[in-house]
């Protein structure tokens, strides 16, 4: 990872180079071409330990009328998700996960990059609700029910962040198994045909798996989770099995887990508030994060005079 020093020499790299391109003649720039995307991958692996068996494929995108490049690099494999964009310099000797515009103003640039992604999860993510459907506050969170510090932030979330914000404060769960967890998959396809007849149902399977994360095993899950869904008032518990036996929240699964890949989200839980990215899980964090998003909240509207 680049520290401080090295951000600073990356960017006086990029403004000489900006000097340059606007004191001399403006020429194309260069294809990447299957030679040096073949490095870069190689590279890649080498520097993040994937394994070679896992394919990845590399595209990129030229920077504005700059010659560096915007590289994302992503997995073929969908049983070993990876995700990662990079910044290349014009010769491609340089990597950096940022590439800083100085002729662009800093609070301007991160209010535009966290109204994106509120916009890009809005509009990616159809995920079960808690608390207000219009809400001012939004918080996402990309979990996987085997994660042990996904249990302590959903105890925290949905007992106490939650509850302590009625009305200004809506969560969003997205679908994030790893591939290390071998219950993780099925346990969130179960979860997404509970929600299936309702959000409610969702999230009383969401509090249950995370409540009993150390008692349940490939081998228990389905039999304890229709046990459990039994006992819940109006849900249809064959209706339940069947969505689980015909793999029919897979999808659902499938379509967070896509959207997590496009952001570069690789770990859970991984949260985001009003767009902000809040990475892993500190209740700390959390709180100050929120703090910010409900003091930046817009004004409601002054009520009618008669």
């Amino acid at each position: 990872m680049i520290g401080r020093p090295a951000s600073f020499a990356f960017l006086a790299l990029l403004a000489g180079a900006a000097s340059a391109q606007t004191s001399a003649p403006k020429t194309p720039c260069a294809a990447l071409d299957d030679t040096q995307r073949e490095k870069l991958i190689h590279y890649i692996q080498a520097k993040y330990k994937v394994p070679i068996t896992t394919p990845l494929a590399v595209s990129d995108a030229q920077v504005n009328d700059s010659c560096y490049r915007k590289l994302d690099l992503q997995s073929q494999d969908s049983h070993r998700p990876f995700h990662l964009t990079l910044y290349a310099s014009p010769d491609l000797r340089f990597l950096s996960r940022d590439l800083l515009d100085s002729t662009v103003d800093p609070a301007i640039e991160e209010r535009r990059l966290r109204e994106e992604m509120a916009s890009t999860l809005a509009h990616a993510a159809k995920a079960p609700v808690l608390g207000e459907k219009e809400a001012p506050v939004t918080i996402t969170v990309f979990s996987d029910f085997q994660c042990p510090f996904c249990a302590q932030a959903a105890k925290n979330l949905v007992g106490e962040v939650v509850p302590s914000h009625r009305g200004e404060l809506r969560l969003e769960y997205c679908y994030l198994p790893l591939a290390m967890h071998p219950w993780a998959r099925p346990a969130a396809e179960a979860a997404a045909c509970a929600r299936v007849q309702g959000d409610p149902y969702f999230w009383s399977l969401h509090d249950y798996i995370f409540e009993h994360q150390k008692e349940l095993n490939p081998d228990n899950l389905r039999q304890n989770l229709l046990e459990y869904a039994a006992g819940l008032n109006g849900l249809d518990s064959q209706a339940l099995a069947a969505c689980i036996d015909q793999k029919s929240g897979a999808p659902a699964v499938d379509s967070d887990m896509h959207l997590a890949r496009k952001l570069g989200i690789s770990a859970t839980p991984t949260l985001f508030i009003n767009g902000e990215r809040v990475g892993g899980y500190r209740p700390d964090q959390i709180r100050s994060a929120v703090d910010r998003a409900l003091q930046n909240k817009p004004a409601a509207a002054d009520p009618p005079r008669h």
